[in-house]
């Protein structure tokens, strides 16, 4: 597998885990360059939303989960 295969792949087991973990996740070109904006109900009932931009797909999805699960383990705390 190509170093590329597999970053590419890393990108898209980052993107099935947020969505198993309630996300909803919007990625779109914009130019040269991804943007993108992940979204989740809270526990109180409100929203919580994480945008982000990137040069690639596989970094604008690592942009958008890293704080996701951060924030979903304050949550839990």
């Amino acid at each position: 597998m190509t170093t590329q295969a597999m970053v590419e792949r890393e990108g898209t087991v980052l993107l099935g885990w947020l969505r198993l973990l309630g996300w909803t996740v919007e990625m779109e070109r914009d130019g040269s360059g991804w943007i993108g904006l992940a979204k989740r109900s809270d526990v109180v009932g409100g929203e919580l939303c994480i945008g982000g931009s990137a040069t690639s797909q596989r970094e604008l999805v690592s942009k958008l989960f890293n704080p996701a699960v951060r924030g979903l383990a304050l949550q839990a705390a």
